[in-house]
């Protein structure tokens, strides 16, 4: 491994995240310099080539599709009609709004798969709803961002897709296996509602909904249960890949808010199309900069190296598991959760396969 090139690397990383540079920055810059000490200036020519690559994969077509997908349910109040029925019928039940909160954050999960964009579409309406009946800001909070989160693993997830298209491995069978994960971390969600909840001092049960409002709301949000059921259906039978899956959900979602719910006019559909692109633009760039890093960590045979000191020292798998775990969660706590990824994947992969690790579990992980 090359020691002399990778200390720079991690420096100038480091320096750049702390000082709040993109993360597309600090990774391409930190890999480009990374090459340039590995390679001289043919690292400056292996770093154009691989940003001219990365992004030539029909995989990856799919993250500007769900992205405009995610936009148009946004603008077109998708999440609130999906929130108002969840809400109609459980909020007579304690912690009923936070539980209706998490349900309306996995089947937004299950149409665009960006945390981000779904914490911020129902924050916008559920926050000031559980704060009017009495839940405190930390589980308002909490319930908002943890439910926004379920996005990276419940199908369709953008990091899934990176994943997949890092990895070299099936997107499709990747999205299965968050299926049964993603169901059991809504219950796990809407469980700890439940207690939390019992536990708030000052937390008010609201009045049950009549049941012409429930059928209302229900009638009202049946488009945003449909979107999703689609999507799992086409997925499980694997009659369509990924990116035909994000396509055809992006036309259905455009439909949807244009002739069903009218929400959005066809003059608006320019300033929604802008709103997409300048976030995909933005992911790209992301997962160009970490793979030209990336091309860095396999030249300097940091990869290798990594695995060696897991396998080469007897370290069992489940070590291995619990060790990554526990750096993921640390440096979590310092980085978005789909840039980590693209930073540390390429350097553990090498080692989930010399554990001989089914590598689609160890993605959902």
């Amino acid at each position: 491994m090359e020691f002399n090139s990778l200390l720079p690397v991690i420096i100038v990383l480091l320096g750049l995240l702390f000082m709040g540079a993109p993360v597309a920055v600090a990774l391409g810059g930190s890999g480009l310099l990374g090459l340039w000490l590995l390679l001289g200036a043919r690292g400056l020519d292996v770093a154009i080539q691989t940003a001219a690559t990365s992004l030539n994969s029909f995989v990856l077509i799919a993250v500007p599709l769900f992205i405009a997908m995610g936009v148009f349910l946004a603008e077109g109040g998708i999440g609130e009609r999906l929130y108002n029925m969840f809400d109609a019928m459980l909020r007579h039940i304690p912690g009923g709004v936070g539980i209706a909160t998490v349900l309306t954050c996995a089947v937004l999960a299950a149409m665009c798969g960006t945390s981000v964009a779904i914490a911020g579409m129902v924050g916008a309406f559920a926050l000031k709803n559980m704060r009017r009946l009495g839940y405190s800001l930390p589980l308002s909070m909490g319930t908002v961002v943890g439910g926004g989160a379920l996005g990276m693993l419940i199908p369709p997830s953008l990091p899934m897709i990176v994943y997949g298209a890092i990895a070299q491995e099936s997107v499709g069978k990747l999205f299965i296996c968050g299926i049964g994960p993603g169901i059991v971390a809504v219950i796990l969600f809407c469980g700890w509602v439940y207690v939390a909840f019992r536990k708030e001092k000052g937390g008010k049960v609201a009045p049950p909904a009549s049941w012409s409002e429930r059928w209302k709301a229900f009638k009202d949000g049946f488009w945003g249960l449909l979107i999703p059921l689609i999507i799992i259906v086409l997925l499980y039978w694997g009659v369509a890949t990924p990116t035909e899956i994000a396509a055809l959900g992006c036309v259905i979602s455009l439909f949807v808010v244009l002739f069903v719910y009218r929400s959005v006019s066809i003059k608006g559909i320019i300033s929604l199309l802008r709103r997409a692109v300048s976030s995909s633009v933005m992911i790209l760039f992301i997962i160009v900069g970490a793979l030209i890093l990336a091309k860095f960590v396999t030249q300097a045979g940091v990869a290798r190296a990594v695995a060696d000191i897991f396998v080469g020292r007897g370290i069992p798998t489940w070590g291995f598991l619990l060790i990554t775990m526990a750096i993921i969660l640390a440096l979590g706590c310092l980085m978005e959760g789909a840039s980590l990824m693209l930073l540390l994947l390429p350097i553990l992969i090498t080692t989930v396969r010399a554990y001989n690790y089914d590598p689609y579990v160890y993605g959902v992980l």
